[in-house]
């Protein structure tokens, strides 16, 4: 019999999270684990794997009897993004590790849970993941450190460019990662020694970059209304030298990093989620200084975390699409899922979504991803859209009084509610159209769980983290439980719930963090 002592970090847990390591201790071990003295400790009859202990998510080391002492994985990643590089120095959780943090990316979940996710439904090295709403990649990204093959699919063109840099950043040998910024960073510093000091007028930026510098830029009518012309001249110089010296299976790394920093660098106001100017804009910002700094502090967080990774298996990638319309994907993607995946794990959107593609439209249109108009049709497309016209608010309206999407019953009766407590003399049009986009919304939903249900192997597993929603109408709260209301989609189209985790999370969203979610649930389920 051997004993294992599996001792917690320093920093503050919040309960699931000490919730789902002693799950992890009963799934990888096979046995519950006891707490003494503020750890927890097993008896195991079958001897110590080393592998098995290093997959676990929430601890600083496991202690064998013998006084061995493990380190697992995640332990090594998190302190990777530290200055020290001790696990046992860690004071605070860590989830910008790797590259995690190529590019901020509002509303994600944690990594760990991710990791946690994939020991409790003992998914081993050559299993499949999707994730049908995979935002920036973080599930992805925790696929390609455990070796197990993943897709994601997302209808935002930049979430989908910022997965596939970090898998891309991942995947490099650190020395040619490291090696491409710093000519990058070389090649920028020659090249902008005319921008130093006051902002360069008009002909300066024509003389040096040319006089048809901002037919560079796909929307480029659309960028000089958000981002001051010396600011669009630097970006200029930043991708010149990206496209002239970075290898090509790297370009879009750097792009990312680029992206990053574009809303810090421009009139919008980077603490507003929606587009909304600078009370105080400024005719210039130090762009190229904001980039070298980023490009340095990233690439060195994913040439750390690389050092505690093994040689990369499994294939990971991300498309655009709509989960909810399999057709819409690349034929490499349909592939992937026509051979069954193993697992089920996203965090999709709420049922009044976030504005993803408003607080993201800058970098879309800087890169040319979308047009103005195009990106209006994106925001109106994503499950959980609050933008609705008139006409589709009707027909929505329509569909609720017999039901026509066939969203469960709850679900409709839900709806109905709210569309009957709506008072047009108290309620603006925002309130108008909740009845229309919640049906919308959960119309979606049943969609795209019936289409991941179908690609889910026998036995697979899903998982979705996604929080309760509240709005008011006619003078009354309505509670949008939609955990719960997934949980009873699943359970209609034949996925068996297995269980739901409640997860606290911090208050978050900035300025509008009054509005934020401090309640999730993990909704687990299974195909029989």
């Amino acid at each position: 019999m051997t004993v294992l002592s599996m001792r917690f970090h320093q920093y503050k847990y919040f309960p699931y999270e000490r919730h789902l390591a002693e799950l992890e201790v009963k799934r990888l071990l096979g046995v519950a684990p006891s707490e003494v003295d503020g750890s927890l400790q097993a008896q195991t009859l079958n001897g110590v794997d080393v592998h098995t202990l290093q997959r676990f998510t929430y601890f600083q080391d496991i202690v064998v009897a013998d006084g061995a002492t493990v380190v697992p994985q995640q332990a090594r990643l998190e302190a990777s993004a530290t200055k020290h590089g001790d696990p046992r120095r860690l004071r605070r959780q860590s989830t910008r590790y790797s590259a995690h943090g190529l590019h901020e990316y509002r509303g994600k979940f944690n990594p760990q849970i991710v990791r946690a996710m994939i020991n409790l439904f003992e998914l081993e090295a050559g299993d499949r993941i999707w994730d049908p709403f995979c935002g920036s990649g973080t599930v992805l990204l925790e696929a390609l450190h455990q070796g197990l093959s993943a897709v994601g699919v997302d209808l935002n063109p930049l979430a989908v460019a910022i997965t596939n840099a970090k898998l891309a950043a991942v995947r490099a040998r650190p020395d040619t990662l490291k090696h491409a910024a710093d000519m990058i960073a070389e090649r920028i510093q020659t090249r902008s020694m005319w921008l130093t000091g006051e902002s360069p007028d008009d002909e300066e930026i024509k003389e040096s970059l040319g006089r048809n510098w901002l037919e560079q830029f796909r929307c480029s009518d659309y960028l000089v209304r958000w981002f001051p012309i010396p600011v669009l001249a630097q970006f200029v110089v930043i991708l010149d030298a990206i496209n002239e010296v970075a290898p090509t299976s790297l370009r879009n790394v750097f792009r990312i990093i680029l992206s990053d920093i574009a809303r810090d660098v421009s009139w919008q106001d980077p603490g507003d989620l929606r587009i909304r100017r600078r009370r105080d804009p400024a005719p210039s910002y130090p762009a190229i200084q904001a980039f070298l700094a980023t490009l340095q502090a990233r690439v060195d967080a994913v040439t750390a975390a690389r050092e505690h990774l093994p040689s990369h298996k499994g294939w990971q990638r991300a498309f655009e699409g709509d989960s909810s319309d399999i057709q819409t994907l690349k034929r490499s993607a349909r592939k992937f899922l026509d051979e069954g995946v193993d697992c089920v794990l996203s965090s999709p959107p709420y049922a009044t979504a976030l504005p993803y593609i408003d607080t993201q439209r800058l970098s879309i249109a800087l890169f040319g991803l979308a047009t103005a108009q195009e990106i209006h049709q994106l925001d109106s497309a994503l499950i959980g859209s609050r933008e609705v016209s008139t006409r589709e608010r009707r027909a929505l309206e329509e569909s609720i009084n017999d039901n026509q999407a066939h969203v469960v019953c709850d679900v409709w009766r839900l709806c109905k509610m709210l569309k009957d407590a709506y008072a047009p003399g108290n309620d603006g049009f925002r309130r108008q159209n909740m009845p229309a986009v919640v049906y919308r919304y959960f119309s979606g939903m049943t969609r795209a769980m019936e289409v991941a249900k179908w690609h889910l192997r026998k036995g697979g597993w899903l998982a979705f983290i996604v929080g309760p929603n509240r709005t008011s109408l006619g003078g009354e709260e309505f509670l949008i439980d939609t955990p719960t209301l997934l949980a009873a989609t699943g359970e209609h189209i034949g996925l068996k719930l297995i269980e739901m985790h409640e997860l606290n999370t911090y208050r978050r969203y900035d300025i509008h963090s009054h509005n934020s979610i401090r309640e999730e649930q993990l909704l687990v389920m299974r195909r029989p």
